[in-house]
């Protein structure tokens, strides 16, 4: 059986472990949001459908991917899909609102996209 210094060593390693992997994840998340079509990005939001995962999870999970589309594209191509998703009707229209060019949250967001990373780095 391991001491208890052993054991918090261990925890340690995991936990930077985990740091790292969300670092690297973000990265390819980063990079791979930039070289997506429109088509392939309106795949990835399509799978946050209001119908099949509302309330409390839904806005917990989209809003950050929200975040990180504005920081990561260009206005234009938010603004053509929020076309695309005012096109699918009412039950879609959160999603075509938030990424509508007038509700750019340039302003409207008090935190940048990295901000809701677990407040951890790398030791």
């Amino acid at each position: 059986m391991q001491d208890a210094h052993s054991a918090l060593d261990d925890i340690w390693r995991v936990r930077n472990a985990a740091a790292t992997t969300l670092s690297l994840a973000e990265d390819q998340m980063r990079r791979a949001i930039r070289g997506a079509s429109v088509a392939e990005l309106t795949a990835l939001i399509e799978t946050f459908s209001p119908a099949r995962s509302g309330g409390p999870d839904w806005t917990r999970t989209f809003e950050p991917l929200v975040e990180r589309l504005w920081a990561w594209r260009d206005t234009e191509t938010l603004a053509a899909l929020a076309e695309v998703f005012r096109a699918k009707g009412m039950p879609w229209m959160a999603v075509a609102h938030a990424l509508s060019p007038e509700h750019n949250p340039e302003t409207a967001i008090r935190h940048p996209a990295w901000a809701r990373m677990p407040a951890f780095a790398v030791a």
